[in-house]
């Protein structure tokens, strides 16, 4: 037999064979091999601790109530006005990200938010740091919900 790391399929034996679900053939074949490898032998070891683990743990129960509780919030969302399922609860997030990006731009060292010695038809492009803009649009993006709210839009 192929030492389990060289097989494409070792992951796949290995579990089986943990599992006690390896035909009788190949679990003979890998306890052989299992004699001689170490390394087969340490990975065996080590996903029969795994398998122990997980029989040993029990699940934390939920508190009672949870699922009606569940349902009645998944009910009162539903029940709330279109509009306010597709306009209001996206675009929150999307406000305080414009307010933020506003409040940074006024804030930042040395601008006092006019232009000076200047024409006025020209923009201080100097005084925008692009990269930052750019930075705002993307965490804008990143914001964008999506779920059956989104597909909606």
């Amino acid at each position: 037999m192929t030492c389990l790391k060289n097989s494409r399929r070792g992951a796949e034996i290995l579990t089986d064979y943990c599992a006690g679900v390896l035909d009788s053939i190949r679990a003979a074949e890998l306890e052989t091999h299992l004699q001689e490898c170490a390394v087969c032998r340490h990975e065996v070891e080590a996903q029969r601790d795994v398998w122990e683990a997980m029989d040993a743990w029990t699940p934390v129960q939920a508190s009672p109530g949870f699922d009606a509780r569940l349902y009645a919030r998944i009910a009162a969302e539903d029940r709330q006005p279109w509009w306010r399922r597709l306009v209001v609860k996206p675009w929150l997030p999307v406000t305080a990200a414009a307010a933020a990006l506003a409040l940074a731009l006024f804030l930042i060292p040395g601008s006092t938010g006019r232009i000076q010695n200047a024409p006025s038809t020209t923009v201080a492009s100097d005084k925008i740091d692009l990269q930052q803009v750019q930075q705002a649009l993307d965490d804008m993006d990143m914001l964008t919900p999506v779920g059956p709210i989104a597909r909606a839009l």
